[in-house]
This record gives C-alpha cells, sequence and structure tokens, in this order.
C-alpha cells in the first residue's frame, strides 16, 4: 500500500511541475515546441506539431512524462543496493521513454491522417 501511495505522489508531483512550469504558461509552452520531447515526435514520425494544440500536446507529454517517472521509481523501489537500483533505472527508464513515445508519436500519426 505505501508503494501504491509513493507511485501517486510521484506521478502527482511530476504532473503538477509540469502543469505549473510549462502548461499553464503560454510563453512556456511556446518554446516547449523546441524541446527534445517534441523535435523527437517531429523527427522519428514525421509529425507537424504546428497543427497540434500546444496545450493538448504539453498536457500529453506531461502526462507521459509523470507516468514513466513514476513506474521508474515504483520498479527501483523496491531494489535496497544504491548501485543497483541506479543501473535498473536507466535500464528501465530508456525502454519505458522509447514505448511511451512510440505510442504518442503513432497516435499523433493517425490523427493527422484521418
Amino acid at each position: 500500500m505505501g508503494e501504491f501511495i509513493a507511485y501517486l505522489l510521484c506521478f502527482g508531483f511530476v504532473y503538477l511541475i509540469y502543469f505549473f512550469l510549462i502548461i499553464g504558461r503560454e510563453k512556456k509552452r511556446a518554446m516547449y515546441r523546441t524541446s527534445m520531447e517534441v523535435l523527437y515526435l517531429e523527427e522519428k514520425y514525421k509529425i507537424n506539431t504546428k497543427k497540434i494544440n500546444s496545450k493538448q500536446l504539453a498536457q500529453q507529454l506531461a502526462l507521459a512524462n509523470a507516468f514513466i517517472i513514476a513506474n521508474t521509481v515504483l520498479l527501483i523501489s523496491f531494489i535496497d543496493n544504491l548501485v543497483i537500483k541506479i543501473l535498473v533505472g536507466f535500464v528501465v527508464l530508456i525502454p519505458m521513454i522509447l514505448i511511451v513515445y512510440h505510442l504518442i508519436g503513432t497516435y499523433y500519426q493517425r490523427k493527422e491522417v484521418k
């Protein structure tokens, strides 16, 4: 039960940081279009992000990043050794980023086709 509460707190904390620093500010959302996440989606999945609502894109990426970070924290919380935690964290983090961003990229590819 404690891990579930920690998961929710981590997820909420990361999302709230994104919300207050990026989603809630128009200037920051405009600058967010040049972030690595958005550039990755544009390059890899050939998505024209200028056609996508910036607030919707920022919210989806914030939810995705909160999900990735919270899941990584949850998985490494079961390990006691610090060095192994760091190694497992990187091993889990990279594929999770690629999978979640692949899902977002294919969603926007399908949305552009319609």
